[in-house]
């Protein structure tokens, strides 16, 4: 039986902040993350000096495909400073230990979440609060 996988996206311009919402569920395929990665590129290509702000639940999220694995670290590596919040969203060890290693690759703050919406205000609201947790 195949069970249902990938990525569901959605982007949300507001000037040159980009407000990146990603669920995963499954596994992420190298194909899930390419066709994800085109569409954020094509977003940051119209804008000046961007910046991202990412809200990435991983509750349903099951492993990752070595090449997309791979192509997540390229990727988030060569918009290390675009990446000025980002919030993740998760229910275990895994995930909180995910939030502490993807800190490694971007310059702006992370924070981990239990709970959507404690994450989207965080990642909405202005003021700086520490990194991670």
């Amino acid at each position: 039986m195949l069970e249902a996988h990938g990525m569901a996206v959605e982007l949300d311009r507001q000037g040159d902040t980009l407000l990146l919402t990603i669920k995963i569920y499954g596994d992420i395929a190298y194909d899930d993350f390419m066709e994800m990665e085109t569409r954020v590129e094509q977003a940051l290509e119209e804008m000046d000096t961007p910046k991202i702000k990412a809200l990435i639940n991983m509750i349903d999220f099951n492993h990752w495909e070595t090449m997309a694995l791979w192509e997540d670290i390229v990727f988030t590596r060569k918009y290390a400073k675009a990446f000025t919040r980002v919030a993740i969203v998760g229910v275990d060890l895994r995930e909180r230990l995910m939030a502490k290693i993807a800190q490694w690759f971007i310059e702006g703050e992370l924070k981990y979440f239990e709970k959507t919406n404690e994450a989207r205000a965080w990642l909405e609201g202005d003021s700086v609060h520490q990194a991670g947790s």
